[in-house]
């Protein structure tokens, strides 16, 4: 109950939380579901090997529950602020506790004389045992790997967790409970066959974490299909059993909930499972020759754990918890009563809430129009917008939240029956079970758990069937026709909503309005174009269709690099597709003109857009192309702002600004391209593309005539690059743009001195450069006199989407920004800072003391912009640009620099001496930029 009312709270207040995604998740699955497993499952299995353990054991069964509980807390403490070590200590709580339930049931079964039962049992300790390992690939990608390997951890993660933990745990259970929730008997033959299914799922739980691990899209699948073949040989009785049970004849009806609830988490986790078995095979290309992306994995996240663990969970608890309340078969029926009120009403709209989200995230053709069937054609993806969802969202919670309010009311209404005040039970004491027992003589009343009946089955008798089944089934349509109308009636509102506050157009001007639709009549027939996407271009760009018909691309990306997608304004999309990888996207009935774009971020930018042209349409009937992506309620030139005068954020290291040390004639590097969510400014998070995991790659150092290799890994969602200025290479190979998961190697010898820019290449640059893909090389020139300090700044300007404009949508983390093409092109920095973020070096002032000679290399990174830089109360005597000196100390003019002037890709250094203590701010004195965050603070001590 802590964790589903902690739950709560956070769901209110998520929009005010950082990860609050990954934290409403990871409170369901490792607070919610662990703890309830792991209570349950001690109670069930004293319940089905009929070894009552005694009080002493009790403290033991608390141990372990605060155990878990401390370890989930420590894990979402290391997680929110990035703390990945504690992370580990978590895991490593959380799987302590697991482990110790494990041997603890496995000492029962060996206590137990004749277990029938046992094979529930067993699967809890085999389930235990597989959560440690998700818990461990989970404290991996604390660390952040990028891909490939982020997506084959988060693969591996969820197989380990749903499929193996949960999805052993709940079938073994479901073998027993099933026909206790229908008060029907179980044949022990048939489940003990069925329970061979068990180590079916087990085995090949193993197989797919190795294909997601090793990267075989072949055995994963594989092994997936022999998940879903063993559990549907496990469904198969439980299915039997459901038909038994409602055939059978009651003087007292069933409670509809938990059937009707467990029903539909099973089939959502059917479901899920084979989609992610589709998206996995789908996922294959002769380029990665890998596992899904984590973008990809995170797409399953809504199924798993809104449609299938938390249905499941409750309509467990639905029949659980009245039950361990007791007090005779009359207060049980009546809290098995409450615990069903509006059962239809709440499956049917949760439910359909669900399906909602899971379409609406998936925005191809055919969900479209399954999403449009659903609402009875009243809304359409394209319209489902952010307060659409918000709306949507309020209704499912609702749904949630009474299952709290009806076990209160249930608890009360258990209490007032048996005239005594209840306390709440303790789980997992078989107590309960005896008390819950009908006396010799009474109407048996539903078990306490699944301590299932191998006689007749219970509370039926023959003759004639009750006659209060057709009320029943009046008041289960009326039920499924509210919970219709009830989600209808939120969809409708939330897109007024967002017509109402410019988040999305008006129907009479949405691409795939239905005003659009409505003056063309689909002709039956389909019209098939291959496109082909290469070189920032689809080919060809403009499709002619005739009206009415429905549009067939067959797509295919030819470009040798690069990863593209299509975008239709409709809001069908192919998905990204790798360099050689072909698919097939359906765009539905054109009804009238339309455009496409690649939503690949810059790509559109760069022209990659075409048009669709409906042939012989109305006059009246075309629609804005640009409809779905520009309708907003954000100016998508609005300044990010940022509070220049905060501190970075908890999870924010400051970047260490001095210059590394010599390395001698020969360097080998690394530079792994790796995509993540960065802080640039305090509360201001960017999508960035990064070399290392920073904006702002590592500062490299070689000599004079030193030989520099750099292997390039990109470990990204798309096609990255290297472009190092001090090397003189031909770009054809060594700067050429390699897809996801592939390498090259790129070697030069720096035979010039100076600071030198590199960067990624690939187009458009502009957006991978103010994206974080740039760094420093400094190469110092001959006989360059040490100093007591030396730093390295470099400049970079960045240039982001603001939330809820034009392309925030297509921000792949959480919370993230995306950068904006726009705005580079209007040349509307939002930001400019040095390393990386702007306030570090005023938190952290880099430091100095009187008399020391400092010297500080300066590059001015871009994409765009120049720096004047300045260091205010200090001038310089030493100045270095682009290759060579412009003042020296023994130069005898004594000169001064007040200001050392770079263009973009331009570098050099000051040296200066500070001749008194105090404060000191290096600015670029371009003093726009500066208020953007383009300083640091030098504190110089005595």
């Amino acid at each position: 109950m802590g964790w589903m009312l902690a739950l709560v709270v956070v769901v209110l207040v998520h929009q005010w939380l950082p990860q609050a995604r990954w934290l409403m998740v990871h409170m369901v699955t490792l607070g919610l579901i662990t703890t309830s497993i792991m209570v349950w499952g001690q109670h069930f299995a004293e319940a089905l090997l009929k070894t009552r353990l005694g009080e002493e054991s009790r403290p033991r069964q608390l141990a372990r529950l605060r155990l878990l509980t401390a370890g989930v807390v420590v894990t979402i403490a290391g997680m929110l602020p990035g703390w990945p070590w504690l992370v580990v200590l978590g895991a490593l709580a959380v799987s302590a506790a697991l482990l110790w339930y494990a041997a603890a049931l496995g000492a029962q079964i060996r206590a137990a004389l004749a277990p029938r039962f046992a094979f529930t049992v067993r699967a809890y300790i085999t389930a235990a045992c597989l959560l440690p390992v998700g818990a461990l690939l989970g404290a991996v990608m604390a660390f952040s790997p990028g891909e490939p390997w982020q997506g084959r951890l988060m693969l591996a993660h969820q197989i380990v967790n749903v499929l193996g933990f949960v999805g052993l745990t709940v079938t073994g259970t479901l073998l027993t409970l099933w026909p206790t929730v229908l008060r029907t008997r179980i044949e022990l033959a048939a489940a003990t066959r069925a329970a061979g299914g068990l180590l079916g799922m087990f085995l090949a739980v193993l197989g797919a974490v190795a294909g997601a691990l090793i990267g075989s899209t072949l055995l994963g699948c594989a092994a997936l299909l022999a998940y879903l073949g063993s559990f549907a040989w496990v469904a198969a009785t439980l299915v039997r059993a459901g038909v038994r049970g409602v055939r059978q004849e009651r003087r007292v009806p069933l409670a509809p909930f938990p059937i009707l609830s467990i029903t539909a988490g099973t089939g959502w986790f059917a479901l899920t499972t084979a989609g992610l078995l589709v998206m996995w095979w789908r996922s294959a290309d002769a380029q990665m020759a890998t596992s899904l992306v984590a973008a990809d994995v995170q797409q399953l996240t809504v199924p798993f754990v809104a449609g299938f663990l938390l249905q499941v969970l409750l309509g467990a608890m639905s029949h659980l918890l009245p039950v361990t309340l007791g007090g005779g078969p009359r207060a049980t029926t009546a809290a098995l009563a409450v615990m069903s009120r509006g059962a239809v009403l709440r499956v049917v709209a949760y439910n359909l809430v669900v399906a909602l989200f899971v379409l609406a995230e998936r925005g191809t053709a055919g969900s479209g129009a399954l999403f449009s069937a659903l609402t009875l054609g009243t809304a359409e993806v394209a319209g489902f917008g952010s307060l659409s969802r918000v709306v949507l969202s309020l209704l499912g919670f609702a749904v949630l939240v009474s299952f709290v309010v009806l076990l209160v009311l249930a608890v009360r209404t258990s209490s007032r029956l048996r005239g005594t005040a209840v306390p709440l039970p303790t789980p997992g004491r078989p107590e309960a079970a005896a008390s819950a027992s009908p006396a010799r003589g009474e109407l048996p009343s539903p078990s306490v758990g699944p301590s299932p009946s191998v006689g007749p089955p219970t509370g039926s008798r023959t003759g004639p069937a009750p006659a209060a089944a057709a009320p029943m089934d009046r008041r289960a349509l009326t039920g499924a026709l509210l919970g219709l109308g009830s989600v209808l009636g939120a969809t409708a509102l939330g897109g007024s909503l967002d017509r109402s506050q410019g988040s999305i157009p008006d129907a009479a001007g949405t691409a795939g309005g239905t005003a659009g639709a409505a003056a063309v009549t689909p002709t039956g027939e389909s019209t098939t174009i291959s496109v082909s996407m290469a070189e920032m271009r689809f080919t060809p760009d403009r499709l002619e269709v005739p009206a009415g018909n429905t549009l067939v691309i067959e797509l295919s990306n030819d470009d040798p690099h690069d990863v593209h997608d299509l975008v239709l304004a409709t809001g069908a999309t192919s998905g990204r597709l790798q360099p050689g990888e072909s698919r097939v996207l359906d765009g539905g009935v054109v009804a009238h003109d339309m455009e496409g774009w690649c939503s690949i971020v810059g790509h559109r930018a760069m022209g990659m857009t075409l048009s669709i042209v409906a042939t012989g349409a109305a006059a009246g009937t075309a629609a804005d192309g640009g409809a779905v992506a520009a309708g907003s309620g954000a100016d998508e030139l609005a300044r990010v702002g940022a509070d220049m005068m905060a501190a970075p954020g908890p999870d924010v290291a400051v970047r260490d600004a001095r210059l590394p040390a010599a390395t001698g004639p020969q360097q080998r590097v690394t530079l792994e391209v790796v995509e993540v969510a960065a802080e640039i400014a305090p509360g201001v998070t960017m999508d960035a593309m990064t070399y290392g995991g920073t904006v702002v790659g590592p500062v490299l150092r070689s000599e004079l005539g030193a030989r520099l290799t750099v292997d390039l890994v990109n470990h990204g969602s798309m096609g990255h690059s290297l472009d190092l200025h001090a090397g003189r290479v031909a770009p054809d190979e060594a700067m050429r743009t390699i897809p996801p998961g592939e390498q090259l190697e790129y070697a030069i010898t720096t035979d010039h001195a100076g600071i030198w820019l590199y960067h990624c290449s690939t187009m458009p640059m502009s957006v991978h450069l103010s994206a974080g893909m740039v760094g420093a090389l400094v190469v110092p020139p001959p006989e360059l006199a040490p100093v007591e300090r030396e730093y390295v700044l470099v400049q970079s300007e960045h240039y982001l989407v603001p939330a809820g404009a034009p392309g925030s949508e297509s921000a792949t983390h959480e919370g993230a920004l995306p950068v904006s093409p726009v705005k580079i092109a209007a040349e509307r920095p939002d930001l400019t800072v040095f390393n990386g973020h702007a306030t570090q070096y005023v938190h952290s002032p880099l430091e100095a003391r009187v008399g020391e000679r400092v010297r500080l290399w300066v590059l001015a990174a871009g994409p765009s912009r120049g720096i004047s830089f300045h260091v205010v109360g200090g001038v310089f005597d030493t100045v270095f640009k682009e290759g060579a000196y412009l003042l020296r100390p023994e130069d005898g003019e004594g000169g001064g620099a007040q200001a050392l002037d770079l263009a973009a890709a331009q570098g050099g250094f000051v040296e200066l001496v500070f001749d008194e203590p105090g404060t000191y701010t290096a600015v670029n004195h371009s003093f726009v930029e500066m208020e953007r965050g383009a300083r640091a603070l030098i504190r110089v001590t005595a």
